[in-house]
């Protein structure tokens, strides 16, 4: 989870052994350009599935950059669409799988690089993400 005003914590996520850090402001300005668009190292995310999915990442309010949360929509929606120019993380209220994990759908989960989670029939879960 992020804390706009500087505040430092982590939150160890168990199931995947992934680390969520706080940033400030400024990293959101090092990952998005000036006008609110994602830049060359910003995260990115694209909703694949027949489910809506929930993001945390930064987008450009009134000239500053605010951590904010948006329901990116199924069957193609993405972060940027909702204005999100650097996505950090992902909640898919579904269990899912990565990497031969299975993850919590409940938690926040980061985002590392460009992200897609697609729907995963057959495989005893409703969707798989990374």
């Amino acid at each position: 989870m992020r804390v706009v005003a500087g505040a430092a914590a982590s939150m160890a996520v168990a199931t995947t052994g992934l680390v969520l850090t706080t940033s400030a402001p400024a990293q959101a300005v090092a990952r998005c350009t000036s006008d609110g668009k994602p830049g060359l190292t910003s995260g990115r995310f694209k909703n694949n599935t027949s489910e809506t999915i929930m993001v945390k990442g930064d987008k450009l309010v009134n000239g500053q950059f605010k951590t904010v949360e948006y329901a990116i929509g199924r069957n193609g929606g993405t972060a940027w669409g909702a204005g999100i120019c650097d996505a950090d993380f992902i909640k898919t209220y579904w269990d899912w799988f990565y990497i031969n994990h299975v993850v919590d759908g409940d938690s926040y989960q980061k985002i590392t690089g460009s992200w897609s989670c697609w729907d995963a029939p057959g495989t005893g879960y409703h969707i798989a993400c990374g």
